[in-house]
């Protein structure tokens, strides 16, 4: 329960809608707070002059803005994809919750320096559902294009949306509802809406104790229809935190994943600071691979984000950072700097540990797919290991990137690795816990 305090306007719109029609159910009171045309997390940060919700200024980081090794590795990724379907004259890449656009100015900056062949075919499209305030580079979702051949591309995208929560009470599943008591907005427990809900947590609920609380991401077919509405024959690369069901659902997670961001602060109270601060909660993955097989699409891997890109070689960077100080290019600190932004990517205690699962549709038959994982094997270096990707090309570097990335070792930055500060600053592992 939060303490009474004077509602804002958002909150006073949820309160009278609430006394007109009952309790909300928590994925409608979470797409009011994220999503509200003017006053949710979202709209507001991305539409206010200099604000916005990633990076050391806002509340949370992921990693493109870590450093722009994570966009050329993306970029060599999406080259071999491109390879590996004849290598056609145009190949579409299609960034769906593209933010602010940094990941799309690092893989075009990458694709154009480093791989030519390829940047003759690629062409970029970013889009999101709340674009900045007067971006060029970033499009609404009503221009994403159709019947492309090519990749759709998204990183962290899928945990943002909005989701029905649950409870275990005597071995049934109920949903969590909000409403609005006593000057406060509380949770209330009521039978279950949607039979969705239930049907997912069914075959867990055995297994999980009582009071046990999760999360349903409903929107996920949405999700699906508009990826396979976009995508004729390539991938998909989905990065994301999250588990299949089975460990998603699995008994230790006592209070569900449900994550709440505020100036880089791990919370679990949603019903606090209403359209102020991020809410998310881990991606379902088993739904991911349902859906998008519902439109045709074969699972190709999943795997973490530091397997995936030690695979496509990001050691290779982090050597080639290495020599630059020897050369004189580099300052000790930049080095330092560098080799910490790159380091974090992989991270087995933070953004390492991130899903990289890959579909495809028409890029090869669902039987040769089959043969390939059984002979161990997909055809994708980001997925196998073998060859470096990286190796012959230069690491993209933060003090030549055109975007605006995190400098891990500034003093302003919140996972500031400076001795004054380290002790009252969050972990990776503390933000990105699998566990509350």
């Amino acid at each position: 329960m939060t303490t009474p305090t004077a509602p804002n306007e958002l909150e006073e719109r949820l309160i009278d809608h609430i006394g007109r029609y009952g309790p909300i159910t928590f994925e409608a009171f979470m797409e009011a707070a994220l999503y509200d045309e003017h006053l949710g997390y979202y709209p507001s940060r991305r539409r206010q002059p200099g604000s916005a919700p990633v990076g050391t200024d806002g509340d949370y980081f992921t990693s493109p803005v870590t450093h722009p090794a994570f966009g050329a590795l993306l970029a060599l990724q999406l080259r071999e994809m491109w390879q590996r379907l004849g290598s056609p004259g145009e190949f579409v890449v299609v960034e769906m919750g593209a933010g602010d656009g940094v990941l799309r100015t690092d893989i075009t900056e990458y694709t154009e320096r480093e791989l030519p062949d390829f940047a003759k075919a690629m062409q970029y499209v970013a889009t999101d559902l709340v674009p900045p305030a007067g971006s060029e580079s970033v499009a609404g979702t009503d221009e994403l294009p159709t019947g492309i051949t090519g990749c759709v591309v998204s990183n962290e995208l899928l945990d943002a949306h909005p989701v029905n929560r649950f409870i275990i009470q005597a071995g049934s599943v109920r949903e969590i509802f909000v409403d609005y008591r006593d000057g406060t907005f509380v949770e209330v427990v009521q039978d279950v809406v949607e039979p969705e809900v239930e049907a997912r947590v069914l075959p867990f609920v055995r297994s999980l104790p009582d009071s046990y609380r999760g999360e349903v991401n409903l929107r996920l077919g949405y999700w699906s229809d508009s990826v396979s509405a976009t995508l004729d024959s390539g991938y998909v690369i989905t990065v994301d935190y999250g588990f299949d069901r089975p460990d998603l659902y699995a008994p230790t997670r006592l209070l569900g994943s449900l994550r709440c961001y505020y100036q880089h602060t791990l919370g679990q109270d949603p019903l606090r600071r209403i359209g102020k601060q991020d809410i998310t909660a881990h991606v379902d993955f088993t739904a991911v691979d349902h859906t998008l097989a519902v439109n045709g699409f074969t699972r190709v891997a999943n795997t973490t984000q530091s397997e995936f890109l030690m695979n496509l070689g990001i050691e290779d960077f982090l050597s080639d950072v290495g020599e630059r100080p020897v050369r004189k290019e580099l300052s000790r600190l930049e080095f330092e700097e560098e080799t910490a932004g790159i380091g974090a990517l992989i991270d087995p205690e933070g953004l390492g540990r991130f899903r990289v699962a890959v579909h495809s549709r028409g890029a090869a038959s669902g039987l040769e797919i089959k043969r390939e994982q059984v002979a161990g094997h997909t055809g994708l270096s980001g997925l196998d290991g073998g060859p470096s990707l990286a190796a012959g090309h230069a690491a993209p570097l933060l003090q030549t990137a055109t975007a605006d990335h995190a400098r891990l070792l500034r003093a302003g930055n919140p996972f500031s690795q400076s001795r004054p500060q380290i002790e009252n600053m969050p972990t990776w592992e503390q933000l990105f816990s699998d566990e509350p």
